[in-house]
């Protein structure tokens, strides 16, 4: 099942802490901390209605300019909600700008901050673009303790941590998963929009099936209509975030609470084990102990972030690190079986397929294979994505793609659509897919794919095969001719090849290939 919000960091491992949360079907985000937000577009930071903030350290606010600059002319108001002191480090931030242009007259942009002291929201207060961001102190909202946000679909609930000062920890838990079967809409019709975000609200709520949902050009349609046959309920999602937190006791058993049964963590791993001495003397995790903790927590997904400068050329051992305590088992293979059996597929590749993997685990899986060389590659070969939470997930099958085909190291054949159509990845909007997969994989977008496919076929081959030392290991790589992107292949089996797409525009892609008969 789909879930309400889309969560993804804002930066790379390496860069400032920063979770974006994203509405599906909705024109609303969530931010947890304020990092640096170039990677976000102003559409995108227009959207966010409020921001929880862990602490006051730059690496966590400097955004809040760019923020504040995209908002301070708009009427939509601004909550962002951080530790105790952190009221007046807003007022005096806002103090630090002259506002003699802003008056009565001006948009009535209103911030509003608050301070949680690890129990309950302490202290408010609200700053006015018309009086100049004059600060106005307000009551505290009356929520239960250790409640940040309650709304109809969802609370945040947020957790004190030490870190020499105090680090707020968030989790975001849905009310329920209420999801959309997109056959069963296409079947009846019945379009995508803002009716769809109403009708899960009212089921969320506990509206009865007498309930009527307005359907744009379609009219009231009876949420029992609804429920069941486009509309499928389920247990609500859990996106926890944790950074910045000491490896303590009193911290451990905060964050476990904070994360038990996540659906996804969101946890700093900022040093090697080897360099706790280091972790302990900047109050930060390092990448064994988040993993230990997502282990604790009995997390279904782990993320690490907030990657010391100094892994900036090994990256890839705090991953491994953190899925290698997340998951011991599954990191040394204790139950793969030795080979492929009869031509099946082996249990870990079937898994991923069925349930998926966090990222830091899938490259776990993908350093833990052999090499293989490019001549072993010349054939034709069918594809499947290996889901990791990546905006393409999915998007290439519905498209009807089928494989890559490798005549020779110098004549590629990277994108096999069916049946049997090749295309130009130069002309694919990539950009587009990896920012807005949810356009992407809309229903009027694959109609618009399947009526633009003959413009896009390629007139030749586009990319080619080279050994590139990747992740410590020497292997074969497809090379895209006009896209920034390789693919660095390992051997799984005599028939199967599992790849890593890369390119600095998204996270790691996974997909397997198998050799067609």
């Amino acid at each position: 099942m789909t879930q309400l919000v889309q969560p993804r960091l804002v930066n790379p491992p390496e860069g400032d802490p920063g979770l974006y949360l994203d509405f599906r079907f909705g024109r609303r985000a969530l931010l947890f901390d304020l990092g640096d937000l170039a990677p976000l577009t102003p559409r995108e930071l227009l959207r966010v209605s409020h921001v929880f903030v862990s602490h006051a350290h730059m690496d966590h606010v400097a955004g809040f300019d760019r923020l504040l600059r995209l908002r301070l002319h708009r009427p939509r108001p601004l909550t962002i909600i951080g530790p105790e002191g952190f009221l007046q480090q807003t007022e005096n931030r806002l103090g630090a700008f002259t506002w003699n242009l802003l008056d009565e007259s001006s948009v009535d942009f209103r911030l509003t901050v608050q301070e949680f002291d690890g129990s309950h929201i302490s202290a408010a207060a609200e700053f006015r673009a018309r009086e100049a961001f004059r600060r106005r102190d307000l009551p505290p909202p009356a929520l239960d303790p250790g409640i940040v946000l309650a709304e109809t679909d969802f609370t945040v609930e947020s957790t004190a941590l030490d870190h020499k000062v105090p680090s707020l920890g968030f989790a975001l838990q849905e009310r329920l998963r209420v999801n959309v079967w997109r056959s069963a809409l296409d079947a009846r019709g019945l379009p995508v929009g803002p009716w769809i975000d109403a009708a899960k609200t009212a089921i969320r709520a506990g509206a009865p099936d007498a309930r009527c949902i307005e359907i744009p050009g379609h009219g009231p349609m009876r949420l029992g209509d609804l429920r069941g046959s486009v509309l499928q309920v389920g247990a609500g999602q859990r996106v926890a975030y944790v950074t910045d937190a000491a490896d303590t006791a009193a911290n451990r058993d905060r964050i476990v609470a904070l994360a038990r049964d996540a659906d996804q963590l969101f946890i700093e791993a900022a040093f090697l084990e080897a360099d706790r001495d280091l972790a302990t003397a900047t109050a930060h995790l390092t990448a064994r102990s988040a993993g230990e903790l997502a282990r604790a927590a009995e997390a279904r997904r782990v993320s690490g972030f907030h990657h010391s400068a100094r892994y900036s050329e090994d990256a890839g051992l705090l991953a491994a690190e953190l899925a290698a305590a997340a998951d011991p088992d599954a990191a040394a293979g204790a139950d793969d079986p030795p080979a492929s059996v009869a031509n099946g597929e082996p249990n870990w590749v079937r898994r991923w397929r069925r349930s998926g993997l966090s990222t830091e685990a899938a490259l776990v899986r993908f350093d833990g294979l052999p090499s293989i060389d490019t001549g072993e590659l010349i054939g034709s070969w069918q594809g499947v994505g290996l889901p990791t939470g990546h905006p393409l997930d999915g998007l290439l099958e519905r498209l009807g793609w089928r494989g890559k085909r490798f005549e020779s190291e110098d004549r590629v054949d990277p994108l096999i659509f069916e049946p049997g159509v090749r295309l130009d990845p130069a002309r694919l909007p990539m950009k587009t897919a990896l920012r807005w997969p949810r356009l992407a994989q809309s229903p009027l977008s694959r109609a618009g794919f399947s009526l633009l496919r003959p413009a896009l076929r390629a007139h030749g081959p586009a990319a080619h095969l080279a050994p590139i030392r990747f992740r410590g290991c020497t292997s074969a790589a497809m090379i895209y001719d006009r896209q920034p992107i390789t693919d660095h292949f390992r051997r799984i089996d005599a028939t199967r090849v599992l790849g890593l797409m890369q390119t600095r525009m998204a996270p790691p892609y996974f997909f397997m290939l198998w050799a067609e008969d």
